[in-house]
């Protein structure tokens, strides 16, 4: 091979892999868009149900839907309820409405139990 193919073989090799790199990019993109996009469906098909739940009124309660790669998504719920009794009928409501759409959710409780009292005072 002559001394002068070698800089035109390199810079077609340094052309194919960013090439590749940029494919590779633009993929890795478009699957977290449309994870996030899925997130944000899944959080508002469980928002409605819960503000629908009649255990559930006068309670704050608000699920929060992540979609780490490659796992099942991740509803946190967040915000405050009046007892731990009204707090898991939001965590069965969740687990409920995922089965009805199909979907294996991990469920994370962070909700808050505030008394009446509290919430008057604050």
């Amino acid at each position: 091979m002559d001394s002068a193919w070698t800089p035109i073989l390199v810079g077609v090799g340094l052309v194919l892999l960013a090439g590749v790199a940029a494919i590779g990019g633009l993929y890795f993109f478009a699957v977290r868009h449309r994870r996030d996009d899925e997130a944000a469906a899944l959080q508002t098909a469980l928002t409605e149900p819960l503000a629908r739940e009649p255990t559930l009124a006068g309670a704050g309660v608000v699920p929060v839907v992540t979609w780490p790669g490659g796992r099942r998504p991740r509803v946190e719920l967040t915000g405050w309820v009046r007892s731990r009794e009204i707090g898991d009928a939001a965590v069965r409501a969740v687990e409920r409405e995922a089965r009805k759409l199909g979907r294996s959710v991990r469920i994370v409780d962070t909700l808050q139990v505030i008394e009446h009292e509290q919430r008057r005072g604050a």
